[in-house]
Protein backbone atom coordinates (compact mmCIF):
# COMPACT_ATOMS: atom_id res chain seq x y z
CA UNK A 1 0.00 0.00 0.00
CA UNK A 2 2.84 2.33 0.98
CA UNK A 3 4.67 1.56 -2.31
CA UNK A 4 1.54 2.43 -4.29
CA UNK A 5 1.13 5.75 -2.43
CA UNK A 6 4.78 6.56 -2.95
CA UNK A 7 4.47 5.94 -6.71
CA UNK A 8 1.42 8.19 -6.93
CA UNK A 9 3.16 10.89 -4.90
CA UNK A 10 6.18 10.65 -7.20
CA UNK A 11 4.09 11.03 -10.36
CA UNK A 12 2.17 14.00 -8.98
CA UNK A 13 5.22 15.86 -7.76
CA UNK A 14 7.67 15.01 -10.54
CA UNK A 15 7.01 17.81 -13.03
CA UNK A 16 8.70 16.26 -16.11
CA UNK A 17 6.74 13.05 -15.69
CA UNK A 18 3.57 15.01 -14.92
CA UNK A 19 3.93 17.06 -18.11
CA UNK A 20 4.68 13.94 -20.14
CA UNK A 21 1.53 12.19 -18.92
CA UNK A 22 -0.52 15.33 -19.48
CA UNK A 23 0.90 15.65 -23.00
CA UNK A 24 0.04 12.06 -23.82
CA UNK A 25 -3.51 12.55 -22.55
CA UNK A 26 -3.89 15.68 -24.70
CA UNK A 27 -2.52 13.90 -27.78
CA UNK A 28 -4.85 10.94 -27.24
CA UNK A 29 -7.82 13.29 -26.81
CA UNK A 30 -6.92 15.20 -29.99
CA UNK A 31 -6.54 11.93 -31.90
CA UNK A 32 -9.98 10.72 -30.76
CA UNK A 33 -11.58 14.05 -31.64
CA UNK A 34 -9.89 14.09 -35.05
CA UNK A 35 -10.91 10.50 -35.76
CA UNK A 36 -14.51 11.17 -34.73
CA UNK A 37 -14.64 14.30 -36.86
CA UNK A 38 -13.20 12.49 -39.91
CA UNK A 39 -15.73 9.69 -39.59
CA UNK A 40 -18.56 12.18 -39.25
CA UNK A 41 -17.48 14.00 -42.41
CA UNK A 42 -17.05 10.66 -44.21
CA UNK A 43 -20.58 9.68 -43.24
CA UNK A 44 -21.95 12.93 -44.67
CA UNK A 45 -20.20 12.31 -47.99
CA UNK A 46 -21.49 8.72 -47.99
CA UNK A 47 -25.12 9.75 -47.54
CA UNK A 48 -24.69 12.26 -50.35
CA UNK A 49 -23.58 9.46 -52.68
CA UNK A 50 -26.23 7.04 -51.38
CA UNK A 51 -28.97 9.57 -52.14
CA UNK A 52 -27.79 9.73 -55.77
CA UNK A 53 -27.56 5.95 -56.06
CA UNK A 54 -31.08 5.47 -54.70
CA UNK A 55 -32.39 8.09 -57.11
CA UNK A 56 -30.72 6.34 -60.07
CA UNK A 57 -32.30 3.06 -59.02
CA UNK A 58 -35.77 4.67 -58.95
CA UNK A 59 -35.30 6.40 -62.29
CA UNK A 60 -33.29 3.53 -63.80
CA UNK A 61 -30.92 6.09 -65.28
CA UNK A 62 -28.44 8.85 -64.43
CA UNK A 63 -29.29 12.39 -65.54
CA UNK A 64 -25.84 13.19 -66.93
CA UNK A 65 -22.12 12.67 -66.45
CA UNK A 66 -21.88 15.66 -64.11
CA UNK A 67 -24.30 14.01 -61.68
CA UNK A 68 -22.35 10.76 -61.92
CA UNK A 69 -19.01 12.50 -61.31
CA UNK A 70 -20.43 14.31 -58.27
CA UNK A 71 -21.62 11.04 -56.70
CA UNK A 72 -18.32 9.31 -57.41
CA UNK A 73 -16.34 12.19 -55.92
CA UNK A 74 -18.52 12.11 -52.81
CA UNK A 75 -18.09 8.41 -52.14
CA UNK A 76 -14.36 8.49 -52.85
CA UNK A 77 -13.98 11.30 -50.29
CA UNK A 78 -15.89 9.21 -47.76
CA UNK A 79 -13.75 6.15 -48.47
CA UNK A 80 -10.49 8.11 -48.20
CA UNK A 81 -11.55 9.51 -44.79
CA UNK A 82 -12.57 6.08 -43.45
CA UNK A 83 -10.86 3.39 -45.59
CA UNK A 84 -11.83 0.51 -43.28
CA UNK A 85 -15.57 1.05 -43.67
CA UNK A 86 -17.04 -1.79 -45.82
CA UNK A 87 -20.06 0.21 -46.99
CA UNK A 88 -17.86 2.95 -48.44
CA UNK A 89 -15.71 0.48 -50.41
CA UNK A 90 -18.81 -1.29 -51.69
CA UNK A 91 -20.45 1.99 -52.69
CA UNK A 92 -17.40 3.05 -54.72
CA UNK A 93 -17.75 -0.15 -56.71
CA UNK A 94 -21.50 0.19 -57.18
CA UNK A 95 -21.35 3.79 -58.36
CA UNK A 96 -18.53 3.00 -60.80
CA UNK A 97 -20.56 0.02 -62.00
CA UNK A 98 -23.40 2.39 -62.83
CA UNK A 99 -20.86 4.55 -64.62
CA UNK A 100 -19.84 1.66 -66.86
CA UNK A 101 -23.46 0.66 -67.53
CA UNK A 102 -24.33 4.25 -68.50
CA UNK A 103 -21.26 4.67 -70.71
CA UNK A 104 -19.54 7.19 -68.42
CA UNK A 105 -16.70 4.77 -67.69
CA UNK A 106 -14.77 2.42 -69.95
CA UNK A 107 -15.56 -1.30 -69.56
CA UNK A 108 -11.93 -1.80 -68.56
CA UNK A 109 -12.97 -0.30 -65.20
CA UNK A 110 -14.90 -3.49 -64.40
CA UNK A 111 -11.69 -5.10 -63.13
CA UNK A 112 -11.21 -2.22 -60.67
CA UNK A 113 -14.87 -2.43 -59.64
CA UNK A 114 -14.34 -6.12 -58.91
CA UNK A 115 -11.53 -5.16 -56.53
CA UNK A 116 -13.74 -2.71 -54.65
CA UNK A 117 -16.36 -5.43 -54.15
CA UNK A 118 -13.68 -7.83 -52.96
CA UNK A 119 -12.37 -5.24 -50.51
CA UNK A 120 -15.88 -4.84 -49.09
CA UNK A 121 -16.10 -8.61 -48.49
CA UNK A 122 -12.72 -8.57 -46.77
CA UNK A 123 -13.80 -5.74 -44.48
CA UNK A 124 -17.16 -7.40 -43.70
CA UNK A 125 -17.24 -11.07 -44.78
CA UNK A 126 -20.73 -11.80 -43.41
CA UNK A 127 -22.42 -9.04 -45.40
CA UNK A 128 -24.21 -10.57 -48.46
CA UNK A 129 -24.56 -7.47 -50.67
CA UNK A 130 -21.00 -7.35 -52.10
CA UNK A 131 -21.04 -11.13 -52.61
CA UNK A 132 -24.11 -10.72 -54.83
CA UNK A 133 -22.41 -7.97 -56.83
CA UNK A 134 -19.33 -10.16 -57.18
CA UNK A 135 -21.22 -13.20 -58.44
CA UNK A 136 -23.01 -11.10 -61.06
CA UNK A 137 -19.91 -9.22 -62.18
CA UNK A 138 -17.66 -12.28 -62.27
CA UNK A 139 -20.25 -14.08 -64.39
CA UNK A 140 -20.10 -11.18 -66.86
CA UNK A 141 -16.30 -11.04 -66.88
CA UNK A 142 -15.40 -14.73 -66.72
CA UNK A 143 -18.59 -16.75 -67.06
CA UNK A 144 -19.87 -19.45 -64.74
CA UNK A 145 -16.48 -20.49 -63.39
CA UNK A 146 -15.28 -21.62 -59.96
CA UNK A 147 -15.07 -18.05 -58.67
CA UNK A 148 -18.67 -17.34 -59.68
CA UNK A 149 -19.75 -20.53 -57.92
CA UNK A 150 -17.77 -19.55 -54.81
CA UNK A 151 -19.39 -16.12 -54.69
CA UNK A 152 -22.82 -17.77 -54.99
CA UNK A 153 -21.96 -20.04 -52.05
CA UNK A 154 -20.89 -17.05 -49.96
CA UNK A 155 -24.00 -15.05 -50.84
CA UNK A 156 -26.27 -17.94 -49.87
CA UNK A 157 -24.29 -18.61 -46.70
CA UNK A 158 -24.57 -15.00 -45.52
CA UNK A 159 -28.12 -14.22 -46.65
CA UNK A 160 -30.13 -17.23 -47.90
CA UNK A 161 -33.51 -15.51 -47.39
CA UNK A 162 -32.57 -11.98 -48.42
CA UNK A 163 -34.32 -10.80 -51.59
CA UNK A 164 -31.13 -9.43 -53.16
CA UNK A 165 -29.42 -12.80 -52.75
CA UNK A 166 -32.43 -14.74 -54.05
CA UNK A 167 -32.77 -12.59 -57.17
CA UNK A 168 -29.02 -12.42 -57.87
CA UNK A 169 -28.34 -16.14 -57.57
CA UNK A 170 -31.40 -17.11 -59.59
CA UNK A 171 -30.47 -14.69 -62.37
CA UNK A 172 -26.98 -16.16 -62.75
CA UNK A 173 -28.25 -19.74 -62.55
CA UNK A 174 -30.93 -19.06 -65.17
CA UNK A 175 -28.36 -17.48 -67.47
CA UNK A 176 -26.21 -20.60 -67.15
CA UNK A 177 -28.97 -23.23 -67.05
CA UNK A 178 -27.48 -25.32 -69.85
CA UNK A 179 -24.20 -25.91 -67.96
CA UNK A 180 -25.62 -26.42 -64.46
CA UNK A 181 -25.09 -29.74 -62.73
CA UNK A 182 -28.00 -31.70 -61.33
CA UNK A 183 -27.18 -30.44 -57.83
CA UNK A 184 -27.04 -26.84 -59.02
CA UNK A 185 -30.43 -27.18 -60.72
CA UNK A 186 -31.86 -28.47 -57.45
CA UNK A 187 -30.37 -25.44 -55.70
CA UNK A 188 -31.98 -23.18 -58.31
CA UNK A 189 -35.44 -24.59 -57.61
CA UNK A 190 -34.80 -24.48 -53.86
CA UNK A 191 -34.00 -20.78 -54.10
CA UNK A 192 -36.97 -20.28 -56.42
CA UNK A 193 -39.12 -21.61 -53.59
CA UNK A 194 -37.79 -18.75 -51.45
CA UNK A 195 -38.69 -16.30 -54.23
CA UNK A 196 -42.31 -17.50 -54.30
CA UNK A 197 -42.86 -16.31 -50.73
CA UNK A 198 -43.05 -12.65 -51.78
CA UNK A 199 -44.79 -11.27 -54.87
CA UNK A 200 -42.20 -8.53 -55.35
CA UNK A 201 -39.32 -10.99 -55.45
CA UNK A 202 -41.22 -13.48 -57.60
CA UNK A 203 -42.04 -10.72 -60.07
CA UNK A 204 -38.38 -9.75 -60.39
CA UNK A 205 -37.36 -13.35 -61.02
CA UNK A 206 -40.14 -14.07 -63.53
CA UNK A 207 -39.49 -10.80 -65.32
CA UNK A 208 -35.81 -11.64 -65.75
CA UNK A 209 -36.61 -15.21 -66.82
CA UNK A 210 -38.99 -13.81 -69.42
CA UNK A 211 -36.33 -11.46 -70.81
CA UNK A 212 -33.89 -14.35 -71.39
CA UNK A 213 -36.60 -16.80 -72.52
CA UNK A 214 -36.27 -19.11 -69.53
CA UNK A 215 -39.67 -18.45 -67.99
CA UNK A 216 -40.94 -21.95 -68.92
CA UNK A 217 -38.51 -23.48 -66.41
CA UNK A 218 -40.14 -21.56 -63.60
CA UNK A 219 -43.69 -21.58 -64.90
CA UNK A 220 -43.66 -25.38 -65.01
CA UNK A 221 -42.90 -25.36 -61.29
CA UNK A 222 -45.81 -23.06 -60.60
CA UNK A 223 -48.10 -25.09 -62.82
CA UNK A 224 -47.35 -28.64 -61.72
CA UNK A 225 -46.10 -28.35 -58.14
CA UNK A 226 -49.16 -28.44 -55.84
CA UNK A 227 -47.48 -26.35 -53.13
CA UNK A 228 -47.62 -23.38 -55.51
CA UNK A 229 -51.41 -23.42 -55.91
CA UNK A 230 -51.66 -19.94 -54.42
CA UNK A 231 -49.04 -18.54 -56.80
CA UNK A 232 -50.71 -20.30 -59.73
CA UNK A 233 -53.88 -18.30 -59.04
CA UNK A 234 -52.00 -15.00 -58.84
CA UNK A 235 -51.79 -12.27 -61.45
CA UNK A 236 -48.07 -13.04 -61.85
CA UNK A 237 -48.79 -16.53 -63.18
CA UNK A 238 -51.36 -15.14 -65.59
CA UNK A 239 -49.00 -12.41 -66.74
CA UNK A 240 -45.85 -14.46 -67.25
CA UNK A 241 -47.02 -18.04 -67.73
CA UNK A 242 -50.27 -17.82 -69.67
CA UNK A 243 -49.06 -16.37 -72.95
Amino acid sequence: MRASLSSSHYLLNNKPVHYLVLGLVILLTLYCLSSTFSRGVANAWYFNAEFSLNDWAKQNTIKDKVEYAHALTSIKKAQSLDPTHPHYAHMVGRIMHWGVDMGFEDKAKLAEINQWYLLATQLRPLWPDPWVDLLRLNNVLHGYNDETKYYIEQALATGPYIDLVTVGTLQVWLLNWSVLSGTERQLLFKQFDVATKQDKTLKQVLDFANVINREKLLCSQLKFNPKYSKQKDSYLYKRYCLK
